[in-house]
């Protein structure tokens, strides 16, 4: 007869498999495209910005 149950191990406590260590990597990799895009956004709307200024 069991007293008490075993707890199941935290998401901490386990060293990650091989599939969620890849999927690790594609997030860090596409999180890092993203913010190189939004770098360049922000820079051709800088551009636009300061072209417009000096038309006007």
């Amino acid at each position: 007869m069991r007293v008490f149950k075993r707890s199941r191990p935290t998401a901490a406590d386990h060293k990650p498999t091989w599939r969620e260590r890849r999927a690790a990597e594609r997030t860090a990799k596409a999180e890092a495209q993203l913010e190189q895009t939004e770098q360049k956004i922000h820079e051709i709307a800088d551009q636009v910005r300061g072209d417009l200024k000096q038309s006007r």
